[in-house]
């Protein structure tokens, strides 16, 4: 356990991991969300209208296979790296109280074109700060509309 009381925190850690997720191949994810309002037509009552998703981008991130060893017949399980950065902006836009409170929220990833659950998220800090969410995914089945 190190001593934090001398230490300020500077974001570096932040900067440093949005970097290398820009310098290895960073991509776009958006994580699909429920609509923060309820459709109150008589329509969307019945399920007539199937309520929208919204898709909020998260960049810089990279998107790769895990080396996780495969059951038969299993799904083969793929991890999201994400800027802190990102994320943060996403939970103060939308007034959440933490990143885990998105990520709970969240129908699934979608990366390229294809839609994957989220079965773990978890968080690496620097002074108790996050800096990199690891998301770990499964391929959803079919295509998701773009």
């Amino acid at each position: 356990m190190a001593d934090l009381s001398t230490q300020n925190p500077s974001g570096l850690a932040q900067r440093v991991a949005t970097a290398l997720l820009r310098a290895g191949g960073g991509t776009t994810a958006c994580l699909q969300m429920p609509p923060l309002q309820g459709d109150a037509t008589n329509a969307a009552q019945i399920g007539l209208n199937p309520p929208g998703l919204l898709s909020l981008p998260l960049a810089p991130a990279v998107f790769r296979k895990a080396r996780v060893t495969m059951q038969e017949g299993e799904l083969p399980k793929y991890e999201l790296l994400l800027s802190a950065d990102a994320v943060a902006a996403q939970v103060t836009q939308l007034q959440l109280s933490s990143a885990q409170t998105l990520f709970s929220m969240a129908c699934g990833v979608v990366v390229a074109g294809k839609l994957f659950l989220i079965e773990a998220v978890s968080a690496s800090e620097s002074q108790g700060t996050a800096y990199l969410y690891r998301l770990l995914l499964q391929e959803a089945c079919g295509e998701w509309p773009a």
